[in-house]
């Protein structure tokens, strides 16, 4: 995991130098640059500084830094699926099989 090559690349698209980011979350020049090499792993307040600084959330930075898809919101629903996916968790455990059940065939049907 290279953290700070991410840090490094959203610092630069920023047009950021070392001494403005540093500055930003309350570090030294010498310290960021330090991390941007990996040479020194950031501490948890120093990761929430950068979060904070560079406008993401700290497990965003760790998925950038794996070169992972980064996690988005689920889309919005509109109120009738809230209402189906309400009435689906007020169910039974048993309901909710039937339902699944009935939900597989009519999926197997519209393929057909």
């Amino acid at each position: 995991m290279k953290i700070g090559a991410v840090v490094e690349q959203l610092r630069t698209e920023r047009g950021w130098s070392q001494d403005d980011l540093a500055e930003r979350i309350g570090i030294t020049k010498s310290s960021l640059s330090r991390m941007e090499n990996d040479n020194q792993w950031p501490r948890p307040d120093t990761l929430e500084a950068l979060a904070v600084a560079l406008e993401i959330k700290v497990y965003q930075l760790f998925a950038l830094a794996d070169s992972e898809p980064l996690p988005t919101a689920p889309p919005s629903w509109v109120q009738e699926e809230q209402d189906i996916v309400q009435a689906y968790r007020a169910m039974e455990p048993d309901a909710r099989k039937q339902y699944r059940e009935l939900a597989r065939i009519l999926a197997d049907k519209g393929r057909v």
